[in-house]
């Protein structure tokens, strides 16, 4: 099997396993919407919990603002600002799944890699993933932003060279 083959095939693999990700994704964005649908059909019923029968719960865990509208006994509050931010978060992952398969579709189906979708495509994955590092660490986020624009940057390389062998052709 020559390179270019087992290149094929590898992203055919990778985009069959991208799918199950991004199905994975896709069912916890839509679970995370029907809760805070229900939390909204049912936030009548939570006024009515006090702190105190909340106190044994650990609110560190629920993000800055979940976290402090917890301490300041606004549990329902907390909750949406939770859930809404895994909404956000799990629809970005779904999204960046939905662009790697189809990266990885174009990669196993084209003749060349080096295609101007394919470096489209790739500076949406890299700033949603970068956001997505972002939110947990600074210093990471900022790390993985010139990388993944170092990789786009030498991907349109590549694209312009595979131009030029195409013209030369």
């Amino acid at each position: 099997m020559s390179r270019l083959e087992d290149i094929k095939k590898t992203s055919k693999d990778i985009e069959k396993i991208g799918i199950g990700f991004q199905i994975i994704s896709g069912l916890m964005t839509g679970f995370l919407i029907i809760a805070t649908i229900l939390l909204f059909i049912v936030h009548d019923i939570l006024h009515l919990i006090t702190l105190d029968s909340q106190i044994d719960l650990d609110f560190r865990n629920m993000g800055f603002w979940g976290s402090l509208l917890a301490d300041r006994g606004q549990i329902t509050a907390a909750i949406y600002v939770v859930l809404l931010s895994g909404i956000v978060v799990s629809f970005m992952i779904t999204w960046i799944m939905y662009l790697i398969v189809k990266i990885f579709r174009r990669f196993s189906a084209e003749y060349s890699p080096f295609l101007p979708e394919t470096v489209k495509d790739l500076k949406t994955v890299s700033i949603l993933a970068a956001l997505l590092i972002l939110q947990s660490s600074i210093g990471l986020g900022i790390i993985a932003g010139f990388v993944f624009w170092g990789i786009v940057q030498l991907y349109a390389y590549g694209c312009e060279l595979q131009n030029q062998v195409d013209e030369t052709l």
